[in-house]
């Protein structure tokens, strides 16, 4: 497990040119260059499941559906700098993968093997039944034994090889332009949503996006990296909230992004924003990459806030209001 120490200044880009063709929902990537021909290696799938051949399986995130409900709250921001350049406010947690299910406990809760399969990171015992109440008392795959929140997205396949990730950095921080002294914890059983599984054009890279190692250079779909700085899906959730409401009908409403650093009037509280960045050993031709949810603008994740409440509290507080910068991620920084 890498450990937190200052990220290098310097970001070195190395770019194969792609052309992405955009027909009928069908994005291809065609990667010119590179003649790097490693192979990614995976353990065995511990699921077979028709959500091999891309589809949403029988429960899914009802994609088509939630492409609508998203429109209202989809923001379209750059993406933001993870590193001490970026001198913000921020906490950072380090989650080795968990297990992969065919579950999701907020859109098909109570419905085992009903989803699309999932990379599961954080509590140990998350599955379709969980709870922000049941999370409490899990084991967890992150260094902070604090945080048994669980967070998950959907599995990356190679053709028809699963790639298992290696692990997930959850920067915890405060929006752009948010006024640090007023940003919230968040409560015990909080779900967000970040990210369309039923996406049939390109996402915001501000919301959804590839990158190599910790680069800030952030794609819609991902470009071939080297094996010093493997592939990383970065996903941005929303840092306004309700204030009322756990969660909601679509899942998303109770939430939103802001802009600017001001929360809509729906969703008047500034809370802690999540950035996830999941990492994969996988440094060859993406061409052939898909997810279970479908092709690979269907990026999206998950999060259920299981962390222990005096602790997420003590390091919103410390970190966050008082805008302190409590680490960086160990993540290298070639690309």
């Amino acid at each position: 497990m890498p450990r937190l120490r200052q990220l290098s200044a310097t970001w070195l880009v190395v770019l194969a040119a792609s052309i992405m063709v955009v027909a009928g929902g069908v994005v291809a990537l065609v990667v010119n260059g590179g003649n790097d021909t490693a192979t990614a290696t995976a353990p065995d799938d511990p699921v077979q499941s028709n959500e091999m051949d891309g589809a949403h399986g029988s429960g899914g995130h009802q994609g088509a559906d939630m492409a609508t409900d998203m429109a209202a709250n989809r923001p379209d921001p750059t993406p933001v700098r993870l590193g001490p350049q970026g001198a913000h406010p921020q906490f950072i947690v380090e989650c080795d993968w968990s297990h992969s299910a065919l579950d999701d406990p907020i859109v098909m809760p109570g419905g085992p093997g009903m989803s699309h399969l999932h990379e599961f990171f954080g509590a140990t015992d998350a599955d379709a039944f969980s709870t922000g109440q049941s999370l409490l008392s899990s084991d967890t795959s992150c260094q902070n034994k604090a945080d048994t929140a669980s967070y998950w997205v959907p599995a990356l396949y190679d053709g028809d090889t699963r790639i298992q990730p290696d692990e997930l950095v959850a920067y915890y921080r405060t929006g752009d332009g948010a006024d640090p002294t007023a940003v919230q914890s968040w409560p015990l059983g909080l779900v967000i949503l970040a990210g369309d599984p039923g996406a049939e054009q390109p996402q915001s890279t501000g919301v959804v996006g590839w990158s190599c190692g910790a680069s800030d250079n952030v794609t819609v779909l991902p470009r071939q990296c080297s094996p010093r700085a493997p592939m990383v899906l970065r996903l941005t959730f929303p840092d306004c909230w309700d204030g009322e409401n756990l969660d909601s009908a679509n899942h998303r409403d109770h939430t939103a992004y802001s802009t600017g650093g001001q929360c809509p009037d729906a969703q008047p509280v500034p809370m802690v924003q999540l950035i996830l960045a999941v990492r994969y050993p996988f440094d060859s031709d993406p061409s052939n990459l898909r997810l279970a949810s479908g092709p690979m603008i269907t990026g999206h994740g998950d999060v259920m806030n299981g962390w222990r409440h005096d602790e997420l509290a003590k390091l919103t507080q410390l970190c966050l209001n008082r805008s302190e910068v409590c680490g960086v991620s160990s993540s290298r920084t070639d690309v």
